[in-house]
């Protein structure tokens, strides 16, 4: 379970990465007010008001919304343009979002068009042409004309980046092509995605990185490592995290608690219980002093200042957005 986990989360934030920075126009960030979900820009202004009860990022222009227990789409201004009727809904990819209708998941475009039936279990948004779906107990892909171009084989989703989706055999990791072929063999115990060209990879209880041909490029020498983002990967040595280049050289000496990727020359770091920021030279730019971090994404980013407490703050560490006290 801690594998599956472990890059779980690894595909999840480097399509958020991808992700970020898609749409044209003012970045729009979801908070919570008042039990009701709403958009502020990096000004923490609203510029749709709270009044949905559940929403997902926006993407390629249209965020997902919850209205009444059903799953539509809004645009930029607030308009439903997608009417809530999907049990749920998730963000759009590549022109085409994942939607569910009953208990099966199929795949919509903007105008709310089906394109691919809701028939599998599970879906994964599209990247680079292909979506993994469940088919029964096991995932392959789909292209976007619901054709299944990688077999149903594998026990978890095969995500696509850079060309390379890693999979598990049931025993080691490797990495298909898009073709569905094992072109870097499962040889591993565990891996993250490709970013930069590179891959984190574990052999034999230590970390290393490898490249699309799946030559080892950086030897396995450190106890945990994550992927490259601004040319960095964040690895730890005994129990401290510092940064390497793309050469393996240390360029943030490890010394702090958890460091994570860095996004728009960004990464947060916990020294003790709390957690702060660093650019990519490690000057702390923003003292340590939340719960919880988030990725920046359009200069701005979400964090917790306690376990419950959700506010917005900018790459000076200034607030641009914080509810408001609830009244007694």
């Amino acid at each position: 379970m801690k594998r599956i986990v472990l890059f779980t989360i690894s595909v999840l934030l480097l399509m958020s990465c991808r992700t970020a920075g898609v749409d044209e126009g003012p970045k729009l960030y979801a908070v919570s007010a008042d039990g009701k979900i709403g958009f502020v820009n990096d000004q923490g202004e609203f510029l749709i008001e709270p009044r949905f009860g559940r929403a997902m990022p926006f993407s390629e222009g249209l965020a997902a919304i919850q209205v009444d227990m059903k799953w539509g789409y809004i645009d930029e201004q607030g308009n439903t343009v997608i009417e809530p009727q999907f049990d749920f809904a998730g963000t759009f990819s590549e022109g085409l979002a994942d939607v569910r209708i009953g208990m099966r998941w199929g795949f919509i475009d903007r105008r709310g068009k089906i394109v691919i039936e809701p028939q599998y279990f599970a879906s994964r948004g599209f990247s680079e042409g292909l979506a993994a779906v469940k088919s029964g107990d096991y995932w392959g892909c789909v292209d976007k004309k619901g054709k299944m171009v990688i077999e149903p084989v594998y026990q978890l989703p095969v995500t696509f980046i850079e060309g390379r989706g890693g999979f598990f055999d049931g025993e080691k990791w490797g990495y298909l092509d898009k073709s569905g072929d094992s072109v870097i063999p499962a040889r591993f115990s565990l891996i993250g995605v490709f970013a930069e060209g590179l891959a984190p990879v574990a052999l034999q209880g230590k970390w290393g990185f490898i490249n699309r041909e799946g030559r080892i490029v950086v030897e396995p020498r450190f106890d945990f490592a994550g992927p490259f983002g601004d040319g960095l990967a964040p690895v730890r040595i005994g129990q401290k995290w510092g940064f390497i280049d793309t050469k393996g050289d240390m360029a943030i000496e490890a010394e702090f608690d958890v460091a994570y990727v860095f996004l728009e020359e960004m990464a947060a770091v916990r020294v003790g219980d709390e957690w702060g920021y660093i650019n990519t030279s490690g000057e702390m730019v923003i003292e340590p002093q939340f719960a919880f971090p988030g990725h920046f994404s359009g200069g701005i980013a979400a964090v917790w200042e306690t376990p419950q407490d959700r506010i917005l703050i900018d790459k000076s560490g200034n607030v641009v957005w914080r509810p408001e006290p609830s009244e007694e």
